[in-house]
């Protein structure tokens, strides 16, 4: 395999100059990991993470009066059931099928 200088003869890139020592230099001008929390805060993935846990926390969305008309309805009786009609709804649902 022929090619750059820098590049070896299995595609790894060669060092271009001498390593760079770290014991001399200012150990505490590093950034520390909570330091580095604010940047992290601004990840798509955290910012996702809170909104779900925040939804979670809610209770869900509850239509209470259309709740109180059901359970009376099927109290007295009245509540009816058809399954015609329930079944062209799942049948929609789903996409009818292999039509």
């Amino acid at each position: 395999m022929s090619g750059d200088s820098k590049i070896g003869p299995v595609g790894g890139v060669g060092r271009t100059g001498p390593l760079r020592r770290i014991a001399g230099e200012n150990v505490a001008a590093m950034r520390t990991p909570a330091q580095l929390q604010p940047a992290q805060e601004n990840l798509p993935t955290a910012k996702l993470t809170r909104l779900a846990n925040s939804l979670a926390d809610q209770a869900p969305p509850v239509d209470v009066a259309r709740v109180a008309a059901l359970r009376t309805a099927i109290a007295n009786g009245s509540y009816g059931v058809h399954p015609a009609i329930i079944a062209s709804a799942m049948l929609d649902f789903h996409g009818r099928g292999a039509e």
